[in-house]
């Protein structure tokens, strides 16, 4: 049953990609190529087929089909776009200063004096 699963997600995957028009231009060109080595030379008959000059009525449908698809995966412009913004000027709320002074006698110095000597031991 697992496989009968896959095989649909694989045939899913495949239709969704378009490639059902690949595979029916590829039978539409080996059935044209078939027909046209039929009545002349292989060389001539490859020309013919490939040249687009001469397209079967396969190939119309398949080149209806693809037309009809970018048509309809063409993607619409989008609206205006509103924005939900108040028209005022953003206000600045700037946070009141602080009386934050060094205590006199306090020296930056302080912070770089040597270690104790010997080293503290953990208790």
């Amino acid at each position: 049953m697992s496989q009968l699963r896959k095989w649909c997600v694989v045939l899913l995957l495949v239709f969704s990609l378009g490639t059902p028009w690949a595979w029916l231009q590829s039978v539409a060109w080996v059935s044209m190529l078939v027909t046209n080595a039929c009545e002349t030379t292989f060389v001539h008959a490859v020309e013919m087929t490939f040249d687009g000059q001469h397209p079967c009525a396969l190939c119309q449908v398949v080149k209806q089909g693809q037309e009809t698809e970018r048509k309809d995966a063409k993607p619409k412009p989008p609206e205006k776009l509103t924005l939900c913004l108040s028209p005022q000027t953003p206000t600045l709320i700037v946070p009141p200063p602080t009386d934050t002074h060094f205590a006199p006698g306090a020296h930056l110095t302080s912070v770089f004096n040597d270690p104790p000597h010997p080293p503290p031991r953990a208790a």
